[in-house]
């Protein structure tokens, strides 16, 4: 008897201190609630030794951001308080406007606009020139996607309006979960079997980033998406892919629709409200669950571009794309103010033609919304004998701060000096006013059916920002001449004209390549 006491005594002790081992073990998914959930190849790049390691480490960012109680839609609470969005002293600076003009007397900047893009054609005109071969117009799709042009997303107006009516308003079929994203978004699958990816609003229209935290880590914002693609309009631009505001019912529109492991995910929370989670690498857990109030919930939808395999684009790799990682924070351009002449121009791809005026292009737009994720772009490689453009994609950590400008954004123009005519012509008037340009792009903002999109305050922040610009162009014209500085194509004599298609893929390759050994 005493030598089974001992037994079940030694076993019982035994067992305990095996459990309290077990328990202090690692856990590679902790503070995750979905296992084996999507990874991203932009995760990845964010700098941990192992895909455990990053687990780890992006489940321990969601409990320390803040994250503020989820309200109404605005558009929601019609409430008129009567505020000017205006009401702030102007930003405009008459003694460095009038450089300027000095700077520009007796250029014509209208003709010279005219010269920027050689051949403009669009899509359907393209294929049917090329390879005998007609683009469907069945639905506000196609009709976006036929004009798709040589020169930018889109030309037409009235057509880009109707896709956003649609977007708005059109009966969602099916809803399914977007994999490899960093955080929650969904895709939509309309009755027309056209697609769109949904960003649900977390955090009313006041939220700030917190300054603490990695521009790589923030979270997205559904209105900045709405907002970037009404500036990108305005500034005449048109490479923003089309984005809407909409509220949609939790129940009807998205859980009765759901996929099987997106419906799982759904949940009533302690306040009554329809939540869900979602699967993502980021903030996909109870504690970054989308709620509802109780089952309304706010999101941008943005048209999904055409499948590649039948309208290819090529994922470019930014010269001017940050480190991402906490330790090294300071990437070779931030530190090195002739970046762009040693590394830049000299490149094949950005030494001929529009690829360099379009970097600086998206930056301009960059600075003006303060995003400073921008580490790859898209363009367009079905016009097989025309430049390509940079699509403005990925908008989504935009107008996260108003109180700073981060003056890096704008390197690529305070380095390269180099600036198209017509936008040049267009900052210049948004500048002298008297239709500002945070008026212009209000107005456009009303439009969308949730607005208001923007805090007032954000609007200050951009008229800052678009005065800071204006002086950085000042120092550019100082330097060299009008010639130098406004050009509707950039060459550099010194640099021979080669196969560009070939050197983006081989950097694109080898520059994935250093991001991947740097992860593992």
């Amino acid at each position: 008897m005493r030598c089974n006491i001992k037994r079940i005594f030694t076993l019982a002790f035994v067992a305990f201190g095996a459990t309290l081992v077990l328990l202090s073990l690692p856990r590679d998914n902790f503070g995750r609630e979905w296992d084996e959930a999507p990874r991203s190849i932009e995760l990845l790049q964010y700098g941990g030794k192992s895909p455990a390691e990053n687990a780890q480490r992006s489940a321990r960012v969601g409990p320390q951001m803040s994250f503020q109680k989820q309200p109404n839609p605005p558009s929601l609470l019609r409430k008129d308080t009567g505020e000017d969005p205006f009401d702030f002293p102007s930003h405009v600076n008459r003694v460095l406007l009038n450089k300027l003009y000095r700077f520009i007397k007796g250029r014509d900047l209208e003709a010279l606009s005219a010269k920027e893009c050689h051949q403009n054609i669009t899509l359907a005109k393209y294929w049917l020139k090329t390879k005998q071969k007609s683009v469907p117009t069945r639905d506000s799709w196609e009709k976006f996607y036929a004009d798709i042009g040589s020169c930018s997303v889109y030309s037409n107006d009235r057509l880009v309006d109707d896709l956003l009516t649609d977007l708005n308003q059109a009966v969602i079929k099916a809803v399914h979960i977007m994999d490899g994203g960093t955080q929650a978004k969904l895709v939509f699958t309309f009755e027309n079997d056209k697609q769109a990816v949904f960003k649900p609003m977390r955090f009313g229209r006041d939220y700030e980033s917190d300054p603490n935290h990695f521009y790589f880590s923030d979270f997205e914002r559904h209105n900045a998406e709405i907002a970037t693609f009404h500036l990108d309009r305005v500034l005449g631009f048109r490479r923003a892919v089309p984005t809407v505001g909409r509220i949609v019912n939790m129940t009807s529109e998205l859980f009765d629709k759901a996929e099987k492991k997106l419906k799982k995910t759904f949940f009533i929370s302690p306040a009554k409200n329809h939540c869900f989670v979602s699967r993502c690498d980021y903030y996909c857990d109870t504690t970054h669950a989308i709620c509802g109030l109780p089952d309304l919930k706010e999101g941008s939808v943005q048209v999904f571009l055409p499948d590649e395999g039948v309208v290819p684009r090529r994922h470019n790799r930014s010269p001017y794309r940050r480190t991402y990682s906490k330790k090294n924070q300071i990437a070779e351009w931030q530190a090195d103010m002739n970046y762009c002449t040693d590394k830049v121009k000299v490149k094949r791809q950005y030494a001929h033609g529009r690829k360099l005026l379009d970097l600086v292009d998206l930056h301009i737009l960059d600075y003006l919304i303060g995003n400073q994720d921008r580490h790859h772009y898209e363009s367009f490689a079905v016009f097989e004998n025309l430049p390509s453009y940079a699509i403005h994609l990925d908008n989504g950590r935009a107008f996260g701060r108003t109180d700073i400008d981060d003056d890096d954004i704008i390197l690529p123009l305070r380095q390269c000096c180099v600036i198209r005519p017509s936008t040049l012509s267009t900052l210049l008037q948004f500048y002298a006013e008297p239709q500002s340009l945070t008026k212009t792009l209000h107005a456009s903002l009303s439009k969308d059916p949730v607005a208001p999109i923007l805090a007032y305050k954000h609007y200050v922040a951009i008229e800052r920002r678009l005065d800071k610009l204006m002086s950085f162009l000042l120092e550019c014209f100082k330097q060299k001449p009008f010639e130098r500085v406004v050009l509707t194509e950039f060459h550099n004599k010194n640099v021979a004209e080669g196969n560009v298609e070939e050197e983006e893929k081989s950097e694109e390759d080898t520059g994935d390549r250093k991001d991947e050994k740097r992860t593992q």
